[in-house]
């Protein structure tokens, strides 16, 4: 009893065993056909090579995932975004890679293309200082040399403009403020000149009354002096005021009117009646015929 017990555990021991060694096997087998880092960023660089940046890209960023600390993998992602334009994401790849770079190749290349992607987005600051990094690294790099002097040229140009600019813009709110000013001493004097204006105009007016008021003085003083002379002459004629006429008298005979009116001068300059009745009765004076 004791034999044949001792054979039944032995027998699952191997069972134990080789479910174990196939478990190791398969798991070996599967981390074998997985593809690591360096097989995906060596996919990834003939996917570049064929101009496939998608596809690249998608390797790139797989081998990443794989080993998160190698730069390569995020240099080469870079250098895909920045062949499709996405200047902005590459520009965080390459900072990436540089953290991580400790080839010192790699590390010149990483702020090579570092320079290239900050002109491309107009910072010229910054452009400038990625090309001095790649040149302190590798001082014989021509590219990195007139990349640098074409940096430094456009950033004057930049300044130059940018100096432009702002004394335009002072220039022209100069301008302004003279134009303001201008327009407010032009309207101050049209304002002067209106009430000037204004002055003269109410002046005139009082003159055209005033001399309105003389006219009609002179008229009414003219037409008085007319209706006294019309009044005269007709005196002098010998016809009467209403405009009624009188009966005619004999020569020599003075009529009622007459006689009255010879009263009045005699009284008024105490001539005699006969000297009074010379004056409105031609010929030689008589004495009256009427008891007055």
């Amino acid at each position: 009893m004791e034999r044949n017990s001792k054979r039944k555990i032995s027998l699952g021991a191997i069972m134990l065993l080789f479910g174990i060694a196939l478990i190791l096997m398969v798991g070996a087998l599967v981390t074998a056909m997985k593809p690591t880092a360096a097989r995906l960023n060596n996919r990834g660089n003939n996917d570049y090579a064929r101009q496939a940046y998608e596809e690249a890209l998608v390797d790139y960023q797989k081998a990443q995932i794989d080993r998160p600390e190698l730069a390569e993998p995020y240099y080469n992602a870079a250098n895909a975004l920045y062949r499709r334009g996405a200047y902005a994401e590459a520009l965080e790849q390459l900072q990436v890679a540089l953290s991580f770079a400790a080839d010192a190749e790699l590390a010149e290349k990483g702020f090579f293309n570092l320079g290239n992607n900050f002109f491309n987005q107009e910072q010229m600051e910054a452009a400038v200082s990625a090309f001095k990094e790649a040149l302190l690294r590798n001082p014989a790099d021509a590219d990195a040399k007139y990349n640098l002097e074409l940096a430094l040229q456009t950033q004057e140009q930049q300044e130059q403009q940018e100096q432009e600019q702002e004394q335009q813009e002072q220039n022209e709110e100069s301008q302004e403020n003279q134009d303001g000013q201008q327009g407010e001493e032009e309207d101050q004097q049209d304002q002067e000149q209106g009430e000037e204006q204004q002055s003269a105009n109410e002046e005139d007016s009082a003159g055209e009354e005033n001399q309105e008021g003389d006219d009609q003085g002179n008229e009414a003083e003219q037409e008085q002096e007319q209706a006294e002379g019309d009044q005269n002459q007709g005196n002098n004629n010998g016809q009467p005021q209403n405009g009624q006429e009188e009966a005619a008298v004999p020569d020599g005979e003075l009529t009622e009117d007459q006689a009255t009116q010879l009263l009045n001068a005699i009284a008024a300059e105490a001539e005699t009646l006969q000297e009074a009745l010379g004056k409105i009765i031609s010929g030689p004076p008589i004495p009256p015929t009427q008891d007055w």
